[in-house]
């Protein structure tokens, strides 16, 4: 399968790739708004909220690679008080925050590097073991704006817990942070169950 770094995923993103031995990460793929690539999507008081990563306009080019982000807005600080403020009372909020709160606190030149280093960091967190290859040519273009599509219809899962769910109701597919700070652990298990 064919994927490029995304922001915070969503589930679908991920129950892809759960039971994959290797992924082909293409970095010769060009920048698209409205992608995963610089939004996602999370859970907040007020119902789903999105949230994404302002990206400088690079008119000589538009690769993925070089997409730069546009760090002159705060963006960063809005995103971290975002997600403290929808998931704080989540049950593994505070096992989690350590490992998802250098990305708002360091500052990253290229959006596919934030986004690659961020990835990495998720495949730890729930226990996937998959070996990224890297490669010049992608096989399927569509396979890869199904999985980036962030305007496509929302896939129903299971329901699990989420902190607002009482209030609103149980909203599905949301970013893999969701089911990360919501299952902890048992994120693994859920993806592999649905």
């Amino acid at each position: 399968m064919f994927i490029v770094p995304a922001y915070l995923p969503p589930i679908s993103f991920f129950k892809e790739i759960v039971n994959l031995k290797s992924v082909y990460l293409c970095k010769l793929t060009n920048y698209q708004k409205q992608t995963y690539r610089n939004r996602c999507f999370i859970y907040s008081a007020n119902g789903m909220q999105k949230l994404t990563i302002p990206v400088k306009h690079n008119y000589e080019s538009k690769s993925y690679v070089k997409s730069e982000i546009y760090n002159e807005l705060n963006w960063q600080k809005t995103h971290w008080k975002a997600i403290e403020s929808a998931y704080s009372s989540s049950p593994f909020f505070e096992h989690y925050t350590d490992i998802f709160f250098p990305f708002y606190d360091n500052k990253f030149k290229l959006l596919f590097d934030f986004n690659y280093e961020m990835l990495l960091k998720i495949l730890e967190c729930i226990e996937i073991e998959i070996e990224i290859e890297n490669v010049d040519k992608i096989g399927s273009f569509s396979e890869l704006n199904r999985l980036l599509d962030s305007k496509k219809k929302r896939k129903k899962y299971r329901k699990y817990n989420q902190v607002f769910d009482s209030k609103n109701g149980f909203i599905t597919d949301l970013s893999i942070i969701d089911l990360i700070f919501n299952l902890g652990p048992e994120t693994n298990k859920y993806l592999n169950s649905i």
